[in-house]
């Protein structure tokens, strides 16, 4: 689990979309659980998103509500790559058992035909 201090240095990072796939994970999970730590990703997010938002002359006015479907979509591509790891391992277990299936039949055939003794 990390450390508010560790979760502080990510904020940023969140926001720019620049953390990997294991760290965006325990983030989200701190910032669940951490009230401290989701007040400074509030306060960050609102300055961040207000002066890109003056910069680029356009407005979203719930600037709260984007940072829910940011936190949302985190989410989502957090349960993604779990659910591709998983399907992955799935997909290369049932090709290591195929594999040797078809070396325990293939041996088995060559003992028959009396190549193996």
């Amino acid at each position: 689990m990390l450390s508010c201090r560790e979760v502080e240095k990510m904020v940023m990072p969140y926001i720019d979309e620049a953390l990997g796939e294991e760290e965006l994970d325990e983030f989200l999970e701190h910032i669940e659980d951490c009230e401290s730590c989701r007040e400074e990703l509030e306060i960050y997010y609102t300055v961040s998103v207000g002066l890109r938002q003056l910069d680029l002359g356009t407005g979203v006015f719930d600037i709260t509500g984007a940072l829910e479907e940011s936190l949302d979509l985190a989410w989502l591509k957090v349960r993604a790559v779990k659910l591709r790891k998983v399907v992955r391992y799935a997909v290369e277990t049932l090709c290591t058992t195929g594999v040797l299936v078809a070396l325990i039949l293939q041996l088995r055939l060559w003992q028959q035909a009396g190549l193996l003794r």
